[in-house]
């Protein structure tokens, strides 16, 4: 794996999970370029299913949209929506390719961390972008999660 610019968090308010199970989500700051630099999230069953879809007011940079014909962009969660991810917040939204990156890849790992939580672990998880110099639109995203019954998840898509 190459790694390339890895962003550094300059993190932002915690939010609490949408439950009272204890789970929580930090927001990095975004950048001075506008992008997303991360997310750190304590996940707990609480939280599952509870995220919203991407507002569509929401322009990530580099999204150029993915009507038919267009360059095939979404408006991808670092935290996923299945895991309590808010569509609403630019700190949670990255410029994405929807077929292939988004989904299946990212959806499938994000679907066995879920998996995880509903299983009855609490997973500590965080999502990454991977910038290369001033390039709007991450070349990459790491993805790094660990369960207290021992899910260990490490992958960069």
């Amino acid at each position: 794996m190459i790694r390339v610019g890895i962003c550094r968090c300059a993190w932002g308010k915690t939010f609490p999970g949408n439950g009272d199970g204890g789970g929580s989500v930090r927001y990095g700051d975004l950048d001075p370029l506008g992008r997303t630099t991360g997310i750190e999230a304590t996940i707990t069953e609480d939280m599952i299913g509870t995220g919203t879809a991407p507002k569509r007011s929401i322009y990530p940079p580099g999204f150029e949209g993915g009507w038919k014909g267009g360059p095939g962009h979404a408006r991808g969660h670092l935290l996923g929506k299945q895991l309590g991810g808010r569509g609403d917040d630019p700190r949670n939204l990255v410029t994405i390719y929807q077929n292939g990156p988004n989904s299946p890849v990212m959806r499938d790992f994000e679907n066995i961390i879920r998996s995880a939580v509903e299983s009855g672990e609490i997973v500590t998880y965080k999502s990454t972008p991977i910038y290369s110099g001033n390039n709007p639109v991450p070349i990459g995203i790491t993805m790094e999660a660990a369960g207290t019954g021992g899910f260990s998840l490490n992958v960069s898509i």
